[in-house]
């Protein structure tokens, strides 16, 4: 494989490649032709319900009422969104992603079920969003890269993602979250304890991480046989 990544017209013909794939291979090669700010994961897998265990403990610290807003941050085709309503069933739920395509998606399914407390927007980050307006925030398998994901795990990722942009990222998901809020983030390739915001929450909340593919530090490299158990994190009021 080296070696045919060095082959003049690889880069093309692995686009094409992805391109008549399928959909989501399609969604993906478009993507990363010209890869937006912000961008992270371009692979959109995504399933129902797929942290039950999760949502409930979110449920169970935070109750659901009218007043309760929460995030859902790189929702994809809104698998997420949609099984966060059937455990918040009042509260007003966003969903933020990067890719358009997935937006007009989310939208389609929306207007199937006519839920006015459910908004979706495109975007890569939380700038245009209010401080404190979060009572929790869903990062899930956003921070990371498909492409990372093999075995042996490369030994540095940042020509994929960036240590930086990651805590570029949580510091303004910290900011948008209210005081006693709750940020979860899983399936990261960075550990949330090693950025900036960490010093304004406490980890309440952890699991076995599972097949969560490689970790890096703040500067790119591999932590050969890290592990990351932590998921949700509380900011401190």
């Amino acid at each position: 494989m080296p070696q045919l990544r060095r082959m003049p017209g690889f880069r093309a013909a692995k686009f094409v490649y992805h391109l008549v794939r399928g959909v989501e291979s399609r969604n993906a090669a478009l993507l990363l032709l010209r890869p937006p700010d912000g961008l992270y994961q371009p692979y959109g897998t995504t399933s129902n319900d797929r942290y039950p265990e999760i949502f409930q403990h979110v449920r169970e610290q935070i109750g659901d009422d009218a007043d309760r807003r929460i995030l859902s941050f790189g929702c994809a085709t809104g698998e997420e969104v949609f099984s966060l309503r059937r455990y918040f069933p009042l509260a007003t739920i966003v969903g933020l992603d990067i890719n358009p395509h997935n937006i007009r998606v989310c939208r389609s399914r929306l207007r199937k079920i006519k839920d006015a407390r459910i908004v979706f927007s495109v975007a890569g980050s939380t700038a245009n969003e209010p401080s404190a307006s979060y009572d929790a925030i869903f990062a899930m398998a956003v921070f990371r890269h498909g492409d990372l994901n093999k075995v042996p795990s490369p030994p540095t990722c940042g020509h994929r993602i960036r240590f930086a942009d990651f805590d570029q990222s949580v510091t303004d998901l910290a900011r948008s979250l209210k005081p006693g809020g709750l940020l979860v983030i899983r399936h990261a390739m960075f550990r949330f304890a090693d950025t900036r915001a960490a010093s304004q929450f406490e980890a309440v909340f952890s699991l076995d991480p599972g097949e969560n593919g490689p970790l890096y530090n703040r500067d790119n490299r591999l932590l050969p046989g890290a592990v990351d158990p932590e998921v949700v994190f509380r900011k401190i009021a």
